[in-house]
């Protein structure tokens, strides 16, 4: 799964374990979420959206030209 957390991260300079301290994530799991190799669960994506002040779809676009409309 593609996601923007890395560069959200970078772009705000917050080390990733700052983030998994703040958030109690541990820091191999956010490392994981980070490179797509494993997803966060719905809460933890929602946690992660209000922490970088983002939207969950910013975080992570939708794959395959699906657009998500609300």
């Amino acid at each position: 799964m593609t996601n923007n957390l890395m560069k959200v991260r970078k772009e705000a300079g917050i080390s990733r374990a700052r983030v998994a301290a703040e958030l109690s994530v541990d820091v191999k799991t956010l490392y994981r979420y980070e490179y797509g190799v494993q997803c966060p669960n719905v809460y933890t994506a929602l946690r992660l959206a209000a922490y970088y002040q983002r939207s969950v779809q910013e975080l992570f676009p939708p794959e395959g030209g699906f657009e998500l409309r609300l």
